[in-house]
């Protein structure tokens, strides 16, 4: 098989694992009722030498519009994929919050509590108060898994 074409089915199968199970999750989903929320350890646990599959823009009708591939080196460097484009970039711990910055003016970084329900990891601004009931505005601002996973948490929420 050609490599180009079998590393565009990779991804596109990869991606899937990310999409599909999410047709009903819209970001306006408040998960935190149904997930743990990840401690300073756990985040460095979970996320140290592991790449992520991610998805942005979760529409009412609960399908991601945006996809990205996130390596976390154990250094703390990390590379982050979207729509063809690679960027580097530092992560690190901060309090319970799993924080992210980039050189690129084009990247925006910031910090995030870490929800975990199943296999997902759910991430909220933590620049937000973390109060009950956060209405009138979208909940989480990202989900992932560890690549080459199948979520298995849309059925634990819907």
């Amino acid at each position: 098989m050609n490599p180009a074409l079998f590393s565009r089915l990779f991804i596109a199968a990869a991606l899937l694992c990310v999409s599909a199970p999410a047709y009903s999750q819209s970001q306006d989903t408040d998960i935190r009722g149904n997930a743990d929320q990840l401690t300073a350890e756990e985040i460095k646990s979970v996320f140290s030498n592991v790449t992520m599959d991610g998805a942005y823009n979760f529409g009412r009708n609960g399908k991601a519009q945006s996809f990205y591939t996130e390596k976390h080196n154990a250094d703390g460097t990390l590379s982050y994929k979207e729509d063809g484009t690679v960027e580097p970039g530092r992560w690190f711990v901060r309090k319970d919050s799993i924080c992210y910055m980039y050189p690129s003016n084009q990247m925006a970084g910031g910090c995030f509590r870490v929800y975990q329900v199943k296999n997902c990891y759910y991430f909220y601004d933590a620049a937000r108060r973390q109060v009950p009931y956060e209405t009138g505005e979208a909940y989480w601002t990202a989900r992932s898994v560890k690549m080459g996973e199948r979520a298995g948490c849309e059925k634990a929420i819907s």
